[in-house]
């Protein structure tokens, strides 16, 4: 398919896993690219991965919303505006609750939902977001819907953007701009790979049992991120898309 021949897509936290196989399904369908992420080496291996095109990258540290309303007028200067944006950038790690202090839930809280107004606001008032129609989504978790220890911190700012993305999605339908949002489960990125090689097997193979279709590849959220983000998905805004595996129905 070539659903975004002639359209420009932004996808932010590139450097590695959903953002990276997210690009690159996007770069494949036909879309000019910018990718952004404060990881200036891997984001240089995933522009070398997107193939012949006017591809761009961006270094920048979305949690920082002035850098973050500078790069969107920058793009504004370099690409006149964009069509849609993933918003894949964040951080993750398990915490109980007697270690989760003050500052670790606003570490986390800006890394999810601050980073994520921060583009959006960028897209809106830097009049980045094209007036033809721009479609955002946003990446939030399944351990937003289903409870588990040590994730309250994770959990508190991925349930946020569930709720973040109906109110935008009504503030911004005027301009044209629909807002979604992906619930995955567990996904063989670098970052899970990370969390799950500290558990003990037994725990590991708990999760994946858990995942009755077992745990899921970058591509998976990547083929639901370019539904989304194509005209397919355009009676779309405000909605939840959860991708697990089956994890959270049972």
């Amino acid at each position: 398919m070539r659903r975004f021949d002639g359209k420009t897509l932004l996808v932010t936290g590139a450097s590695s896993g959903i953002g990276r196989a997210t690009a690159k399904r996007f770069a494949e369908e036909g879309a000019r690219v910018v990718i952004v992420d404060k990881n200036a080496e891997g984001l240089e291996q995933t522009l070398g991965s997107l193939g012949a095109g006017p591809h761009l990258s961006r270094v920048c540290d979305l949690t920082d919303e002035d850098a973050t309303l500078s790069l969107a007028q920058s793009l504004v200067d370099v690409v006149g505006s964009v069509h849609g944006l993933v918003h894949a950038a964040g951080i993750h790690w398990l915490r109980p609750l007697q270690v989760t202090d003050a500052r670790s839930l606003q570490e986390m809280l800006a890394s999810h939902v601050g980073s994520s107004i921060a583009i959006i606001r960028g897209l809106v008032c830097k009049r980045l977001a094209s007036k033809a129609g721009c479609a955002v989504a946003l990446i939030s978790s399944a351990a937003a819907l289903k409870g588990e220890a040590a994730t309250v911190a994770y959990a508190a700012a991925k349930g946020a953007l569930l709720s973040a993305a109906r109110a935008l999605a009504v503030e911004l339908a005027r301009r044209k701009i629909r807002v979604n949002v992906v619930v995955p489960g567990v996904v063989r990125t670098p970052q899970s790979e990370a969390y799950l090689s500290k558990l003990p097997q037994d725990q590991v193979l708990a999760i994946e049992q858990a995942h009755l279709l077992g745990l899921g590849q970058p591509e998976d959220i990547a083929g639901a991120l370019a539904f989304l983000l194509s005209d397919d998905a355009r009676w779309m805004t405000g909605a939840a898309l959860v991708i697990d595996g089956g994890l959270t129905i049972h």
